[in-house]
C-alpha cells in the first residue's frame, strides 16, 4: 500500500513545458501511439481541453512539486458521465503517485460534479495501469479486440468503468481516504 500524498491544483498555462516534456517522453508516446507534439501542439492540446470544458488539474508531491496531470473530460452532465485521463511525469511513475492523485479526482467527479460514472480506456499492453485501474476500483465493461497497435503487434483495448454506487473513496478533511486515515496518523 502506498502512503504517498499528492494535492491537485488548477493545471496553470506555467506548467505546459513540463507537460510537454512528459507527453514526449518515450513510454507516453508508445502508449498512446502517437507521434511527439511540438510545444505549439502542446499548448493548442491544453487549451482545447479547456475549451471542450474539461477539468484539467495538476499533481503535486508532498514537496509541492508539480508531477502530473489529471483530467476529466466529455463531462455530460446530463447523462452524469465523464471520462478520467492521467500522465505522470517519468521520474514519478511507479512511485505509487497515480492511485491517490486517481481516488482523489473521481471524489471530484462524484460528489462535486454529480456524476454516476467515471470511465477510461487502456491498451491491454499496459498492464500497470489496468492493475492500479483494478485496485482503485474501476471493472472492465468491454474489449475492443486488437484495437491498438504498439511495437509492431496489435493489442485489445479495455473500456473500464467505476459507478457512483461501487465508489466508497472518503477523503476526510486531511486529504486521505477515509479506509486509510488511520495508518496516516
Amino acid at each position: 500500500m502506498s502512503n504517498k500524498q499528492v494535492t491537485l491544483h488548477a493545471f496553470e498555462t506555467e506548467n505546459i513545458k513540463e507537460l510537454h516534456r512528459w507527453l514526449n517522453d518515450s513510454v507516453s508516446i508508445s502508449m498512446v501511439g502517437r507521434t511527439p507534439l511540438t510545444f505549439e501542439q502542446t499548448v493548442n492540446h491544453v487549451e482545447k481541453k479547456r475549451h471542450n470544458g474539461d477539468l484539467l488539474l495538476a499533481i503535486k508531491n508532498e514537496e509541492k512539486r508539480l508531477i502530473g496531470w489529471i483530467f476529466l473530460r466529455n463531462i455530460e452532465l446530463e447523462h452524469g458521465r465523464a471520462s478520467i485521463g492521467i500522465l505522470l511525469a517519468p521520474e514519478a511513475r511507479g512511485q505509487g503517485y497515480g492511485k491517490p492523485a486517481m481516488e482523489q479526482m473521481i471524489d471530484i467527479g462524484f460528489k462535486q460534479l454529480r456524476l454516476n460514472k467515471i470511465y477510461l480506456t487502456t491498451r491491454g499492453v499496459n498492464e500497470q495501469a489496468i492493475s492500479l485501474y483494478k485496485k482503485i476500483g474501476f471493472i472492465v465493461e468491454g474489449q475492443l479486440r486488437k484495437h491498438a497497435f504498439f511495437e509492431g503487434n496489435f493489442y485489445d483495448t479495455y473500456f473500464m468503468g467505476v459507478l457512483a454506487s461501487e465508489w466508497g473513496g472518503k477523503i476526510n478533511h486531511e486529504g486521505y481516504r477515509q479506509e486509510n486515515a488511520d495508518l496516516q496518523r
